[in-house]
């Protein structure tokens, strides 16, 4: 099929994925498989309309599903919609930090969040407590050095030490979950930073 064919479904993909709605879901699907309860509580998106967004998702082959007693669960489809929302995520890191750079010519860093390198530095340091706020399944498949793995709808049941920092991080730059973290250990009054660059980043700077 030559790339001309290709365009009305491009269009139609690009049209899916034009709702932070949905794409607020596929990010916490690529982290694993989530029920609509699940979604809702750790996207904010109320349960009906996180359902209606899935149903979208599945006709465009985006997620699929599969029943475990009387759940249902949503998973992302095997082909490359992984690599199509990583490649997305990437793209819109570059063009905010681009448009950023032409307005005042600098990179944005936004307060709380760390760097590759400053995390490095962190850790060596020690003194801290690094978080994969990920599933379970994702912190076996890999996870950064001295990282305790607490998935975000389990912080709640922990107690943080007051003279200790916090960094937590998930899969990537645009990762909620870690976002999500941030808010609510703050809410505790607990000293905590961001990871901002996720697993993916560290893997990437080949740390």
């Amino acid at each position: 099929m030559s790339s001309l064919e290709t365009i009305p479904r491009m269009s139609e993909v690009a049209n899916m994925l034009g709702n932070e709605s949905r794409l607020i879901l596929l990010q916490l699907l690529s982290e694993g498989e989530k029920s609509v309860e699940i979604l809702s509580e750790q996207s904010g998106i109320p349960v009906a309309n996180t359902s209606q967004h899935l149903q979208a998702l599945k006709k465009t082959n985006m997620v699929t599903t599969r029943r475990e007693g009387k759940r249902i669960l949503y998973r992302l489809e095997s082909g490359p919609i992984k690599e199509l929302f990583l490649a997305l995520e990437k793209f819109a890191v570059f063009s905010k930090a681009q448009g950023h750079a032409l307005l005042t010519g600098i990179t944005p860093i936004s307060k709380n969040n760390l760097t590759v390198s400053e995390l490095q530095k962190k850790i060596k340091k020690g003194g801290n407590i690094l978080i994969d706020v990920r599933s379970k399944e994702e912190y076996k498949k890999g996870h950064l050095p001295e990282a305790v793995n607490i998935p975000y709808s389990e912080l709640t049941t922990h107690k943080f030490p007051k003279n200790k920092e916090v960094i937590v991080y998930c899969r990537g730059p645009l990762c909620l979950l870690s976002v999500n973290a941030v808010n609510l250990l703050k809410s505790r009054e607990v000293n905590v930073s961001r990871f901002a660059p996720g697993y993916s980043g560290w893997i990437a700077n080949e740390v």
